[in-house]
């Protein structure tokens, strides 16, 4: 195969032109093409991070929540427990019975009289219109 030098050598001044103007515009269109896959891959690489800084959001509320489920599981555990060892109904009956049971700090009423003793018992009627 003849080098370049030699191909020129042989052709007259506008085939040799002709020739390295071909050749400007194949290396062109390769260097656009390799700019276009350069920025295409840019972008998806922008993507990318955007997907993982939403994702890494999402892992830290989820930890934060499994965090908070744990301790109220604890919670629940040490309640059931007292229950059993003090003699409080299985769990079947306050199933049977349609007692819910709240998780720690939700309607909780240790802190708080119950109603009856705050009010003596009676109901408040309803203001009138």
């Amino acid at each position: 195969m003849r080098s370049v030098e030699q191909k020129m050598a042989v052709q007259t001044d506008i085939e040799a032109n002709q020739y390295t103007l071909k050749s400007c515009v194949e290396t062109m269109t390769a260097v656009t093409n390799l700019s276009n896959r350069l920025q295409s891959r840019t972008n998806e690489v922008q993507q990318l991070n955007s997907q993982l800084a939403l994702l890494q959001r999402m892992y830290k509320d989820a930890r934060a929540e499994i965090s908070v489920l744990k301790a109220e599981n604890k919670e629940l555990k040490r309640k059931a427990t007292v229950m059993f060892r003090f003699g409080g109904p299985p769990y079947a009956a306050v199933e049977e019975q349609g007692v819910v049971i709240m998780p720690s700090g939700v309607g909780n009423t240790e802190a708080a009289p119950s109603r009856t003793v705050q009010d003596g018992g009676k109901k408040k009627r309803p203001a009138a219109e």
